[in-house]
């Protein structure tokens, strides 16, 4: 296991349902021949092998293929081939992206009542697909209509890894699906880097196959299901990964030159928010550097956003889930602005061991500046998701003190959205930004803030009311804490009760001054509620000294007293038993007085 921590943010709420939205066009090399090629070689194919299927599943009168076809930049052109058969006329669906331009060529028959539909999921608008519904006749009885559309950067590389992730299959129930992805050149794949996703299951793709292309390209081509989508994870042989650095201020951004438009926009962001941190967490910050990554299967799929480790007790590179820039519009901003927001809790004094408060703190600040910077729509969508946790779990918010430290919980979304609650309410009801300006200077103060107990004695302070704050955490489940004030009092009255021991009342008396030097220790270095735990421990000795010293010495005299009784009492030498006779040698049975074999005596 690595031995740093990862202070990370989860885009958990849509982990699987991962879509894509881009406002920009590029142009992608495309080799028309070689699609024009795949998709008559597949009818013609597929013309032969469906009879049988066709008698055997009647409802079944038509086929769909979509195939990808990616370049060495991971651009990649879409092509959707839907075909009937033996049909005067009818009706169908499919889903085509509402993000960018898309084209059809009708072949066979006659499209009316054509009609591009939104579609709404859950209640909510979807806004990257819509639904493409079509009538058509035909006098041969045969459909030909491709749907085509390309996407600059779909497939993400970095050398020699890459992750294609299709675009999003839905149709209709009397079509059967296949997808066919033609890999860049010099790719080599596994099966069992090749899965398929429907809803919230992830398999493999049923009549998977694998097979070398021209060019030195790898055709893998599998069947589909509606409402699923197609991952493939691949490497490129003989790549390696080449990156380049581009600075903007304190800024640093480590990117391969394909993405070097994604980083500017981060650097963008970055740059623009900078002020508004600097003003509120009152930090000097020099340089700060960053990268994408591409997420591995387990991170996708859990929906990891980004993560900054912390290794030499600071924050290190922040690392961005490149995915992401597929997600809704300020997704990854907003990834970016949480990761950003560890840096300055750090740097503003608190470090990573309480995770509740740098967790809860990026939730919040992400947010609020990006709500500021006009990413309106995707701060809307993630807090209604965090409300709609917090409507699960209630008000009570302690749970979160075990938060800890390179550990994740099966519920972490959970976690995330309670940490974010507790200072989104702290900063509406005592004033938003200048509330945690108040807060970061007090902290500043402070010797360390190490512990709950410091912390919610600084957002006391700030709100101008230590009792009142203090009483909102313990009413939201928060356990051994207390202000620092109260914890320095308490400890000095035990350590007066602990001094004030008669001095036989050994060895407690020696115990509890032990844990008053623990306790000492212990609120020097900042940790408060450890400090006071000691000092209440250090009292409970104390106080109950007199009974425990009868006990144990009462204990050690029984002790003595049993042991010098077994020492004057001397045991009774048992008598030999003889196993054989002394005088013809035959086995004696136990307790034998005679021998049964010579009818001598036996003398013990």
């Amino acid at each position: 296991m690595k031995r740093y921590v990862y202070l990370c943010r989860f885009s958990y709420f849509k982990a699987i349902n991962l879509y894509y939205r881009l406002g920009f066009n590029v142009k992608i090399k495309l080799n028309a021949k070689l699609i024009s090629f795949i998709l008559i070689l597949t009818v013609f194919i597929t013309s032969f092998l469906c009879v049988e299927k066709v008698q055997a599943a009647p409802a079944v009168r038509g086929r769909i293929l979509y195939v990808y076809d990616i370049d060495e930049d991971g651009n990649t052109f879409i092509s959707i081939n839907l075909i009937y058969s033996g049909l005067p006329r009818g009706s169908s669906w499919i889903t085509v992206p509402s993000y960018l331009n898309w084209s059809y060529v009708i072949s066979g028959a006659i499209l009316d009542n054509v009609d591009v539909k939104s579609i709404f999921r859950s209640g909510s608008l979807d806004p990257f697909w819509k639904n493409f519904t079509f009538s058509f006749t035909s006098t041969s009885k045969f459909i030909n209509l491709t749907i085509s559309y390309s996407v600059p950067l779909y497939t993400f590389i970095f050398e020699p890894d890459g992750l294609f992730y299709s675009s999003h299959i839905e149709y209709a129930s009397n079509l059967e699906g296949t997808a066919e992805i033609i890999l860049p050149p010099n790719s080599t794949v596994i099966s069992e880097d090749v899965s398929i996703i429907v809803g919230s299951a992830i398999k493999k793709p049923s009549g998977l196959l694998i097979t070398r292309f021209p060019k030195n390209r790898v055709l893998i081509s599998c069947s589909t299901e509606s409402n699923s989508r197609i991952m493939v994870y691949f490497t490129l042989k003989d790549m390696a990964l080449n990156e380049e650095e581009y600075r903007l201020g304190v800024f640093t951004f480590r990117t391969p030159a394909r993405y070097v438009e994604y980083a500017k926009r981060i650097l963008d962001l970055y740059n623009k928010s900078l002020p508004i941190f600097l003003d509120v967490f009152g930090v000097n910050v020099e340089s700060v550097t960053v990268t994408f990554f591409l997420p591995s299967r387990s991170e996708l799929l859990s929906g990891l956003g980004g993560y900054v480790p912390f290794t030499g007790g600071q924050p290190g590179i922040i690392h961005l889930n490149i995915f992401y820039m597929r997600t809704i519009s300020g997704s990854i901003e907003l990834i970016a602005l949480h990761e950003l927001t560890h840096h300055m809790v750090w740097y503003a004094g608190v470090g990573p061991s309480r995770l509740w408060v740098h967790e809860g703190m990026a939730e919040y600040f992400s947010m609020e500046v990006g709500w500021i910077l006009g990413y309106w729509e995707a701060v809307s969508t993630h807090r209604s998701e965090i409300e709609s946790v917090l409507t699960a779990i209630g008000d009570k918010y302690g749970f979160v003190q075990s938060w800890s430290m390179g550990s994740i919980p099966s519920n972490v979304i959970a976690y995330y959205a309670a940490s974010y609650k507790i200072f989104k309410t702290l900063g509406d009801r005592y004033g938003e930004f200048e509330y945690y300006k108040r807060f970061f200077r007090t902290v500043k103060d402070m010797s360390s803030a190490n512990d709950d107990s410091s912390i919610i004695t600084a957002l006391g302070q700030a709100a101008g009311n230590i009792t009142e704050v203090l009483g909102i955490f313990k009413r939201w489940g928060f356990t051994g804490i207390s202000a620092i004030e109260d914890i320095a009092i308490a400890m000095e009255k035990a350590k007066e009760t602990v001094e004030d021991l008669n001095i036989l009342l050994q060895p407690f008396k020696l115990i509890a001054q032990i844990l008053i030097s623990m306790a000492l220790e212990a609120y020097s270095r900042g940790y408060y509620s450890r400090a006071l735990l000691y000092a209440n421990s250090a009292v409970t000795i104390a106080a109950n000294a007199p009974i425990l010293c009868i006990v144990t010495y009462g204990f050690i005299v029984f002790f003595i007293v049993r042991l010098a009784y077994k020492r004057r009492v001397k045991p009774k030498l048992a008598k030999p038993e003889l196993l054989f006779c002394p005088y013809c040698g035959g086995r004696l049975p136990r307790g034998a007085v005679y021998c049964p074999y010579c009818g001598q005596r036996i003398q013990y």
